[in-house]
């Protein structure tokens, strides 16, 4: 079989048959590639140590019919996320989203880069939230879904400095007069950091101090924007949900 070497990052896991594995792969040049580990969960395997969940491999393939074969693989170096249950459902949210918009043996151009640097970025940031709520804007804005929040999305006159209605129907923020009267305003605290955001100022979004209400608005409005594009909820998503609203 013809072979070749891809930079990917490991999405998901599957374990198949005895002692083998089927991986999802994102890699840098082919897209999402499904591939298959041999002997992968033998406690002799040498291939197991480099293939953790979320790790960001230089891995050799063997070409298949429908799933490709592991030959080779080494850990590409990076810090490593901490065996911790919200680090790991941050990181579900990040690889779920990259699978879910990539197809297969299709590269989408910057998926793979924004992929690696979330990833990066939440094994470094204190608080995992910020890191993904940045992903997901920046996923927005590549996939072209990008919310409007400079002017009203449906009559484009400028917004005030003042607090707005988000709707994802509409593609953003809207003035008063767009808004339906009963509808929950986003605080001008959290359009300014959706605005930073956006603008892709990080060094100035990792000056913010982010308390967990400014967070929460943050959060809510990106995944509900993201959620309605995408047509259909994440489950990485809905489980990170259930976790916040567990004292």
């Amino acid at each position: 079989m013809p072979t070749y070497r891809e930079e990917a990052i490991v999405l998901r896991k599957l374990d198949y048959g005895e002692a083998d594995r089927i991986y999802t792969l994102l890699t840098r040049g082919h897209g999402k590639v499904g591939a298959i580990a041999r002997g992968v969960r033998k406690n002799t395997s040498r291939l197991a140590p480099a293939l953790d969940l979320f790790a960001r491999v230089d891995v050799l393939l063997a070409a298949g019919r429908s799933l490709d074969v592991v030959a080779q693989v080494q850990r590409l170096p990076g810090p490593r996320l901490e065996a911790d249950p919200d680090l790991t459902a941050h990181a579900a949210l990040i690889a779920e989203l990259a699978e879910r918009v990539t197809e297969d043996r299709h590269p989408l151009e910057g998926i793979y880069e924004l992929t690696a640097v979330a990833l990066r970025d939440l094994a470094l940031e204190p608080d995992p939230r910020r890191a993904t709520a940045w992903f997901l804007m920046q996923a927005l804005e590549l996939l072209g879904f990008g919310p409007q929040l400079q002017a009203c999305a449906s009559c484009e006159r400028p917004l005030p400095q003042a607090p707005a209605a988000f709707s994802a129907v509409a593609g953003g923020l809207l003035c008063d007069r767009c808004a339906d009267p009963g509808w929950t305003r986003l605080s001008v605290a959290a359009i300014k950091v959706l605005r930073v955001m956006q603008a892709r100022d990080g060094a100035l979004y990792a000056r913010l101090k982010l308390e967990g209400d400014l967070l929460q608005e943050v959060e809510d409005t990106l995944e509900a924007h993201l959620e309605h594009h995408l047509d259909r909820r994440l489950n990485s998503l809905r489980f990170l949900r259930q976790m916040r609203a567990t004292p």
